[in-house]
């Protein structure tokens, strides 16, 4: 059987006053013993009558003491010990709701400084168990409305042909497959999603300029940006180097080029801003078009987030794009974020410059 904190904190506590006193009680009788046996000596008493009564009379006093004492000691003991379990049986109480599912569970601020952090310790964990759970559960329902779309479309197309109330011709092939080819795009983000999580973990740092970066990707790039005749400016205002993966860091600059290229209309314009801000070198990719919708932009960097707006079928991807970029961020001491108006949209991550 268990025992509780309570009393093994109290049993511990009481030994510990009764060594105490007990030793006390020892050495404070030995020493008025001697002390009164030797006031007797110096002053030519014999009374061996009165040496008992005194030595009976100080045990007697110091029995009641050291019961006093202990009585005193146990009293208060249980009175801090109480303030103390308190807490821990609160944590433990929040703790078995968080185990349980309830991650709204939260434990109040207590002290002492090391319950306290204790505690704001297992709140920062409930409320990212939270926010685990939700990405979760968007997640689940993300890939099953992506996954409904395309099947629910070959479906119809299938029974359709199959009872023969549509012709097979050249047009519903071509519907096929790009429902089919839906499903792929869908299928490939994933295994590139549980691929770069696989590798991130694994960064290898390197010193990374960043101009050749850009230069090499946008060149890459150039095709695309041509045949919608989209127009492309860099400009690499820190011409220095950051200290990162370098497949990692080209990743998600290609990943920025790519959402660049989706949303901007053809005939508009794309522009590259490499800029060093307190150590840090933020990267920002800024294009034309439409715009994200003001209440898209906190999600934009989620895993399978497209809001209605700024996210078409015809022209988006899973939506793993940017959430990738922000883990290479994460990964490398950085930031991302995001802003839209005025016809422009710009979004930007930030590396640590390299110190040398």
């Amino acid at each position: 059987m268990r025992r509780s904190l309570f009393w093994t904190l109290l049993a511990i506590n009481l030994l510990v006053v009764g060594v105490a006193v007990g030793a006390a009680a020892l050495m404070i009788g030995r020493l008025a013993d001697a002390i009164f046996a030797n006031l007797m000596q110096q002053f030519h008493i014999q009374a061996d009558v009165l040496h008992q009564m005194f030595v009976s009379t100080l045990r007697r006093s110091l029995v009641l003491a050291s019961l006093a004492a202990a009585a005193a000691g146990v009293l208060l003991s249980v009175v801090l010990f109480r303030r103390v379990v308190q807490p821990v049986r609160s944590m433990m109480t929040m703790a078995g709701r968080v185990a349980g599912g309830d991650y709204a569970a939260r434990v109040d601020a207590v002290s002492p400084a090391e319950l306290d952090s204790l505690a704001e310790s297992l709140n920062r964990m409930a409320e990212s168990l939270a926010t685990l759970e939700r990405l979760r559960k968007d997640l689940v329902a993300n890939v099953a409305h992506e996954l409904r779309t395309p099947l629910t479309n070959l479906r119809g197309y299938l029974e359709a042909i199959g009872e023969g109330v549509a012709p097979v011709s050249s047009d519903v092939i071509t519907s096929l497959h790009e429902e089919v080819m839906r499903l792929v795009r869908l299928v490939e983000a994933l295994h590139e999603l549980s691929q770069f999580d696989a590798r991130l973990p694994r960064a290898r740092l390197a010193v990374v300029p960043l101009a050749p970066l850009v230069e090499r990707l946008l060149r890459l790039r150039q095709p695309e940006f041509d045949g919608r005749r989209i127009t492309v400016r860099a400009t690499v205002v820190d011409r220095g180097a950051v200290r990162a993966d370098p497949d990692l860091l080209a990743q998600a600059l290609a990943n920025l080029l790519d959402n660049a290229v989706k949303y901007t209309p053809a005939g508009g314009a794309v522009a590259v801003e490499v800029t060093r801000i307190d150590g840090e070198v933020r990267i920002a990719v800024i294009n034309t078009g439409e715009g994200i919708a003001a209440e898209d932009l906190p999600f934009i960097f989620e895993r399978f987030y497209r809001g209605e707006k700024s996210r078409s079928r015809e022209s988006g991807g899973a939506g793993i794009g940017l959430a990738i970029v922000k883990e290479v961020a994460g990964a490398h001491g950085g930031r991302v974020g995001a802003s839209s108006g005025g016809g422009t949209t710009t979004v930007w991550l930030t590396v640590r410059a390299n110190p040398g």
